[in-house]
């Protein structure tokens, strides 16, 4: 458990360090959403709904539907299929099932929802698709196969053809005989045949009925009726369409975001936490301060100069160095003496290739050395390209005095210094120590990202293989998110005893007994 609540307040971290990006994700998926409403015309939509028949089995006996089933046949070629043979050019069923969506409201009910460019196409579709269904229905109860429903439907058009032809006929005779002698022998014949007509005009006619009746008696008593006719083919409105896409759109690029940004942290092996940096040097965090910003000699030299720590930063370095004092005491100055501070003769600061934050640590601990109203240098002893700006801001000066009391040279040959602030730049791929560096106290200044476990670990090997006890660590622009402190090391962190939590703010008796038993075991 304490392990996933790590990851979780790592994850929880490394998005709110990161949300300007995942702000700046958001608007960009928002816009391509947007843009991809605005590129692409919305189709018009149709709805209709079929009411299919009770479910029944093969005794008639009411049963539960399966409505995935009767949507997906509704889907299918069977009922689509059809719908397509009234539309020209012809559709593929696919692509009528890629233009209609099909849902069950309810059980009994199958909602069509049709989509065109076009509105009259939209509701051609959704009423096309309706009347499917229920031709569906009705065939699907039928108890006559297919071909022979085609053959009673192809005798009742024959038969119907006849009896028109009958009727002709029979109109025919009786105006022939409108302008006939009666007692003639073309009136009689056509008499004749007007009978025979008739008599032929009534068989014809019971035919018909007959193979309807088949026909019908065929069909199943109950089927499938549209209870809603195609509507009005409407599409949705411009503002509502790109909001919900431009949400849509930020949502997806948001997470992907988040996810992109987790995984890499997940793979970043670089400490950023106070507790991961002092565990890793196995020495712990004396100290955390803001520090200038510097790149070219230019702004070291104004660091060297003008720069002045804000009153929290400045009384941490004054801490740190204190804390230093405590350890190697200057002979000349007691302990009670009240008018000169315990601070060490020379510190060195060792810090990483790269971290230029950290390299300021150096120039920040001899400014606040001499506010404290000792005299101070800052020795530029083992350079790296990295840190070539401020090797030359400080050989440019050449032990000048920079400020009251603060001299900065890149030999250690300058005298009369209270405190000597020597800077040594390690490469981490070859960390080792100059043995000409020295130092009564070693600090390691690092920046929160840029170093790893080994970097650093590495760093006090190289401290230690001189016979330099690493004394602690500063660090500088901590992690805003970082609420560890990194003053005790992870075994010391693992003794400490919880601190009791009273839940209702009211004494109970035995609270003190407990209090005092915790106090006693740890």
């Amino acid at each position: 458990m304490g392990e996933q609540a790590l990851e979780l307040r790592t994850a929880l971290s490394v998005l709110r360090r990161r949300r300007t990006l995942l702000a700046a994700a958001a608007l960009v998926g928002a816009a391509a959403g947007a843009s991809l409403v605005l590129a692409t015309p919305s189709l018009y939509v149709s709805q209709s709904q079929v009411l299919l028949p009770p479910s029944q089995d093969s005794s008639g006996q009411a049963v539960p539907r399966d409505v995935a089933t009767a949507v997906k046949v509704a889907g299918s070629d069977v009922v689509l299929g059809a719908v397509a043979s009234e539309f020209t050019p012809r559709p593929s069923p696919q692509a009528l099932a890629k233009s209609v969506d099909i849902t069950a409201p309810t059980s009994d009910v199958l909602q069509f929802t049709a989509r065109a460019r076009d509105p009259e196409d939209a509701e051609k579709l959704a009423g096309a698709a309706a009347a499917s269904q229920v031709a569906y229905s009705i065939n699907r109860g039928s108890s006559l196969t297919d071909a022979e429903r085609a053959g009673l439907r192809e005798r009742q058009q024959s038969l119907e053809g006849n009896l028109s032809n009958v009727n002709g006929e029979i109109a025919r005779t009786k105006k022939r005989r409108e302008s006939e002698d009666p007692a003639s022998a073309a009136a009689r014949s056509d008499a004749t045949a007007l009978a025979r007509l008739t008599a032929e005009q009534t068989n014809v006619a019971l035919q018909i009925d007959n193979v309807k009746d088949q026909i019908a008696a065929s069909a199943s008593p109950v089927s499938a009726s549209v209870i809603q006719e195609a509507s009005t083919a409407r599409r949705p409105g411009l503002p509502a369409r790109v909001a919900l896409f431009g949400g849509v759109g930020a949502v997806v690029a948001l997470l992907a975001t988040a996810a992109i940004l987790v995984l890499r942290r997940a793979r970043d092996r670089r400490l950023r936490y106070r507790d991961e940096i002092a565990d890793a040097v196995g020495s712990p965090v004396l100290g955390s301060a803001h520090v200038p910003r510097a790149r070219d000699a230019a702004a070291w030299t104004s660091v060297l100069t003008d720069y002045q720590p804000e009153t929290v930063d400045a009384w941490a370095l004054r801490q740190v160095l204190r804390q230093l004092g405590d350890w190697y005491p200057r002979a000349e100055h007691g302990a009670g003496d009240a008018r000169s501070p315990v601070l060490p003769e020379s510190v060195l600061v060792v810090t990483l290739a790269g971290d230029l934050r950290a390299l300021a640590v150096g120039p920040q601990l001899a400014v606040c050395a001499t506010s404290m109203g000792v005299t101070a240098s800052v020795v530029a002893a083992q350079s790296h390209p990295s840190a070539a700006a401020l090797w030359v801001a400080a050989a440019h000066n050449d032990g000048r005095e920079l400020r009251d009391g603060l001299v900065a040279d890149t030999r250690r040959s300058v005298a009369n210094r209270d405190v000597t602030v020597v800077l040594a730049v390690l490469d981490p791929a070859d960390p080792r120590l100059d043995p000409s560096v020295r130092g009564d106290a070693t600090l390691i200044a690092v920046s929160p990202g840029s170093a790893t476990a080994e970097d650093l670990a590495s760093a006090a090997m190289a401290a230690d293989d001189l016979g330099h006890r690493v004394d602690g660590v500063v660090v500088a622009d901590p992690d805003d998110l970082d609420r560890t402190t990194g003053r005790l090391l992870q075994h010391e962190r693992a003794r400490q005893a919880a601190v009791p939590t009273r839940l209702t703010g009211v004494s109970t008796p035995g609270d003190e007994a407990s209090v005092h038993d915790l106090r006693s075991r740890s």
